[in-house]
C-alpha cells in the first residue's frame, strides 16, 4: 500500500532589508565627489592666482628690463630666481618698493613706489597688468617716454606721481577711465598737446599737477567738472585763451596755480568766491581787469597772493588787512594807481610786500603811513616798493620794521632825505636805494650791513665813502655811481 506521507508546509515572516551598508557607500561616493570638487576647484584657483600673480611678476620684470641705469641698485632685489612663492606671498612682494597689502586679492601688487630711486629708462606698458595697484610713484627719476597707455586699465588707481622725469609725449585719453584716482601728478616733464577731455571722468580727483611741461590748449572750461579739487597746478606751460567761469565751479580749492602761461582778459569772479583758497598765483600772465573791493573778505584764508607781471589796474583793496592769514602779497609789474593802504600790515602776518613797478603815489607824509602799520608785522622780511611815485623823506619809523628784514627795494622813485642810520639792524642782504633823491654822506656804520647787493646809485650823496665799507666780507655787487663821492676807496 503506498503510503502519502504530507510534509507541513514552513511559511516565513519577511524580514526588514539592511540598507546599512548601501546608504554608507552611497555617503562615501558623495564625500570622495565633494572632495574632488573641492580639490579642483582649489587647483583651479591656484592655478588662477598663481597666473594673476604671474602677470605681476611679468609685469615687474618687464618695468625693470626697460631700466637703462639704476645707480643706487634699488633693483638689485628684483630676482625672479628666488621666486619660492606661495600663493598669498609672492616673492617679489619683498622687493624694493614693491607692497601687496589687498587682503581681498593675496599677493597681488597695490603699491609700486621707486621715487627718488635715480633710474634711468622707460616705463614698461606691462604696468597696466598691475590690476590691483593703487598707488603708482614713479617721481623724481630719470625715465623718458611716453606715458604707458595701459594705465588707464588699472581702475584701482588712487595715486599716480610721474614728476620730475623727461617723460614725453601726450597724456594718454585712457588716463580718463581711471574713475577712483585723486591724485595725478606729471610735474616738471616735456609733456606737450592739449589735456584729454576724457579726464573730466575724474570726478573723485583732488590733485591736478602739470606743472612746467609745454602742455597747451584754449579752451579748458571742461574742467570745471573736476569738482573736487583742491590743488590745481597749471604753471608753466602754453596754455592760451581766457580763465573759464566754470573754474568758479571748484569749490574745495585750496591751491589755484596758472601762472607763467599766456591766459589773458578778466579773472571770473567766482574765483574769488572760492573762500577755501590760500594759494592764488596767476602772475605772468596777460590778464587784466581789477581785483574785487573785498577781495580781503571773499578769501579770508588766502596766504599767499600772486599777480606780478600782468595788466591789472585799479587801487590795491585795503580788505587785504582782512585776510589775517595772508603772509605774502605780490602785484608788481601791473598798473596799479592810488595810495599803498595804510592798513596793509595791521594783522600783524606779512612777510612780503612786493608792490613794485606800479603807478603807486606818495606825496605828502601821512601817504607813508604803510610803514607804520608793517611794523606791526614781527617776522617781515621783503619790501619792493620800487619804481613808483613816492616822493618825499621816508618816515624814520622804517628803522622799526622787523629785525629779520633782508630785502628793501625803493628804486625809481623821488624820495628826498637822508639814508636811515639804523638800517645796519636789519639782516639785509639786498638794498637798493639807487635812483630817489637821497641827500647827505652814506651812514658810517653801513659797514655793519650783512648785505651781498646793494645799490645807491644816482642819487646826490656827498662826502667820502666810509672806511667801514671794507666790511662788507660777503658783498658781491656795489653800485654807487652817479653821486657826489670823493676821497679814495676804502
Amino acid at each position: 500500500m503506498l503510503t502519502w506521507f504530507l510534509l507541513p508546509s514552513v511559511i516565513t515572516t519577511p524580514q526588514p532589508l539592511n540598507l546599512l551598508p548601501l546608504t554608507m557607500a552611497i555617503k562615501m561616493t558623495w564625500q570622495l565627489w565633494l572632495l574632488s570638487l573641492l580639490t579642483h576647484a582649489i587647483l583651479l584657483f591656484t592655478a588662477s592666482s598663481q597666473s594673476i600673480n604671474g602677470d605681476d611678476l611679468s609685469a615687474l620684470l618687464s618695468f625693470k628690463s626697460l631700466i637703462r641705469n639704476d645707480p643706487r641698485e634699488v633693483l638689485s632685489s628684483w630676482d625672479a630666481s628666488s621666486n619660492t612663492t606661495n600663493m598669498t606671498t609672492p616673492v617679489f612682494c619683498r622687493w624694493t618698493g614693491v607692497s601687496c597689502n589687498d587682503r581681498r586679492h593675496p599677493g597681488r601688487v597695490t603699491t609700486l613706489n621707486l621715487s627718488d630711486a635715480g633710474l634711468v629708462g622707460t616705463i614698461s606698458q606691462q604696468l597696466g597688468n598691475l590690476t590691483q595697484l593703487r598707488v603708482l610713484d614713479l617721481s623724481t627719476n630719470s625715465l623718458d617716454g611716453d606715458i604707458p597707455i595701459s594705465l588707464g586699465g588699472c581702475p584701482k588707481l588712487h595715486a599716480m606721481n610721474l614728476s620730475t622725469n623727461h617723460l614725453s609725449g601726450n597724456i594718454p585719453a585712457d588716463l580718463g577711465q581711471l574713475s577712483k584716482l585723486v591724485v595725478f601728478d606729471v610735474g616738471h616733464n616735456n609733456l606737450t598737446g592739449d589735456i584729454p577731455k576724457s579726464l573730466s571722468n575724474l570726478t573723485t580727483l583732488t590733485k591736478f599737477i602739470v606743472i612746467r611741461n609745454f602742455i597747451h590748449g584754449q579752451d579748458l572750461s571742461w574742467m570745471g567738472n573736476l569738482t573736487s579739487l583742491t590743488d590745481f597746478v597749471l604753471e608753466s606751460n602754453i596754455f592760451t585763451g581766457n580763465i573759464p567761469e566754470t573754474f568758479g565751479k571748484m569749490v574745495k580749492l585750496i591751491t589755484f596755480n596758472v601762472q607763467d602761461n599766456h591766459l589773458e582778459g578778466h579773472v571770473p569772479l567766482s574765483i574769488f568766491n572760492i573762500s577755501s583758497i590760500i594759494f592764488f598765483d596767476i602772475a605772468f600772465n596777460r590778464l587784466s581787469g581789477s581785483l574785487p573791493l573785498d577781495v580781503g573778505v571773499k578769501l579770508p584764508r588766502i596766504n599767499r597772493f600772486n599777480k606780478i607781471a600782468n595788466h591789472f589796474e585799479g587801487i590795491i583793496p585795503p580788505t587785504f588787512s582782512n585776510a589775517s592769514a595772508l603772509e605774502s602779497l605780490n602785484l608788481r609789474g601791473n598798473k596799479y594807481h592810488g595810495l599803498i593802504p595804510r592798513e596793509i600790515g595791521s594783522h600783524g602776518n606779512l612777510k612780503v610786500l612786493m608792490i613794485g613797478d606800479n603807478s603807486l603815489q606818495a606825496t605828502q607824509s601821512s601817504d607813508w603811513e604803510f610803514l607804520t602799520s608793517l611794523t606791526n608785522c614781527s617776522r617781515f622780511i621783503f619790501l619792493d616798493v620800487g619804481h613808483n611815485n613816492l616822493r618825499g623823506a621816508m618816515p624814520i619809523n622804517i628803522a622799526n620794521l622787523s629785525n629779520e628784514l633782508s630785502w628793501i627795494d625803493l628804486t625809481g622813485n623821488q624820495i628826498i632825505g637822508t639814508i636811515p642810520a639804523d638800517l645796519w639792524k636789519f639782516k639785509l642782504t639786498n638794498l637798493n636805494l639807487s635812483n630817489n633823491l637821497f641827500t647827505g654822506t652814506l651812514p658810517p656804520d653801513i659797514g655793519r650791513l650783512s648785505v651781498i647787493r646793494m645799490f645807491i646809485s644816482h642819487n646826490r650823496i656827498t662826502g667820502q665813502i666810509p672806511i667801514s665799507l671794507g666790511n662788507l666780507t660777503k658783498l658781491q655787487k656795489l653800485d654807487l655811481s652817479g653821486n657826489a663821492l670823493m676821497g679814495q676807496i676804502p
